[in-house]
């Protein structure tokens, strides 16, 4: 079995709500995916909020009414 983030691999779907509106925020993606073009193939010490975070995936929510970000660590689980 390998180690992976539930929600990158469709096992999980979590819905997040607005701290600044109460509207819906919709997850886009790993926050990997957003440093650079290489990124997400990068170590991940490398990243300062991944290393801060090990066992966890980090995914950037975005309320679709006031644009407000939220950063969510997600644990890593067995898949």
């Amino acid at each position: 079995m390998e180690i992976g983030c539930p929600v990158c691999n469709g096992l999980l779907s979590i819905g997040e709500v607005c701290k600044n509106c109460q509207g819906v925020m919709e997850d886009m993606g790993r926050i990997e995916d957003y440093y650079n073009p290489y990124s997400p193939y990068e170590e991940q010490d490398k990243i300062p909020q991944l290393a801060e975070s090990p066992g966890n995936c980090i995914h950037l929510f975005a309320c679709t009414n006031c644009n407000e970000e939220q950063q969510v660590a997600i644990p890593l689980e067995k898949i």
